[in-house]
């Protein structure tokens, strides 16, 4: 299911927060996968969003500007808590610089996954409105060619 960019952004915030508080308490990576997994779910959702815009029907018609500069916004601001997150794990973190670069990997990769989770599933529910749209053509056609026949016939 894909969730709105805000909230999406907020759910980035709430679990770069997690993993700041448990990196400064001497927490091991291990231990703060369940935010870890969050933050990467999150961020997927914003990319999602972010390459989506504009590319509906109503798209042209819509405040596209404007959801641009929200979504760029929110990107700053995500880099920014990035880089706080990365300045703590250097500090307090044992290896600061290497679990940085392993949990950098591992966000990556499970961003990537969730991201294409999405898009497969935003693909499939375009190809069945698809289907639903011809069947629904397919009977409508169905009935007008009957009641032509009827008519001739009558």
């Amino acid at each position: 299911m894909l969730i709105d960019p805000i909230t999406a952004f907020a759910a980035t915030k709430s679990a770069i927060s997690l993993i700041q508080q448990g990196v400064k308490v001497g927490k091991d990576l291990t231990e703060l996968a369940s935010p870890i997994m969050k933050w990467a779910e999150a961020e997927s959702h914003i990319d999602t969003h972010s390459s989506n815009k504009g590319k509906s029907m109503f798209g042209k018609f819509s405040t596209i500007e404007q959801n641009a500069i929200a979504a760029h916004l929110r990107k700053m601001e995500i880099e920014k808590m990035r880089n706080q997150l990365r300045e703590i794990f250097l500090l307090y973190a044992p290896d600061g610089l290497v679990q940085w670069e392993s949990l950098q990997k591992e966000i990556a990769r499970q961003r990537k996954e969730h991201k294409d989770a999405i898009k497969r599933r935003i693909e499939a529910r375009r190809k069945r409105l698809h289907i639903i749209m011809w069947f629904i053509a397919a009977i409508g056609g169905s009935v007008i060619l009957g009641a032509e026949f009827y008519f001739l016939l009558n």
